[in-house]
């Protein structure tokens, strides 16, 4: 698998990376303790199985392929022409009123501001 002067997989993972587990469990990395000897080699891994959700440890060695880095994933969502802009998916309020399809929320701010208020002593004369 890994010729003997060749550094093991695992200390080229890093955060965010998707890696492959065991034989067939694909997890997202979230973080990683390093060890006594080197405190920036990871040697244990907390991470999340894209399938189940399940967030775990791992150590270092039960990592058998890196599937996809933090880098390359983000450059696919650049390359992509499939997805719109990231401001379509953001909680804006045009974005709410396309996905629900009601009336415009802006409508009942007005309404809001029509009613009286709840604490009469601001609005007496003194």
């Amino acid at each position: 698998m890994h010729e003997i002067g060749e550094d093991p997989l695992f200390l080229q993972v890093k955060s965010r990376d998707t890696v492959l587990i065991g034989e067939d469990e694909i997890c997202k990395v979230l973080s990683f303790v390093g060890g006594a000897r080197d405190p920036l080699a990871p040697t244990l891994f907390q991470v999340a199985n894209v399938d189940t959700g399940e967030i775990k440890f791992v150590h270092g060695e039960e990592v058998r392929e890196i599937v996809s880095t933090y880098e390359q994933e983000v450059q696919k969502r650049l390359e992509s022409s499939t997805e719109g802009p990231l401001s379509a998916f953001l909680p804006t309020v045009a974005n709410y009123e396309k996905k629900i399809g009601k009336k415009k929320l802006s409508g009942i701010r007005q309404n809001r501001q029509k009613s009286p208020t709840r604490n009469p002593s601001r609005n007496s004369n003194n």
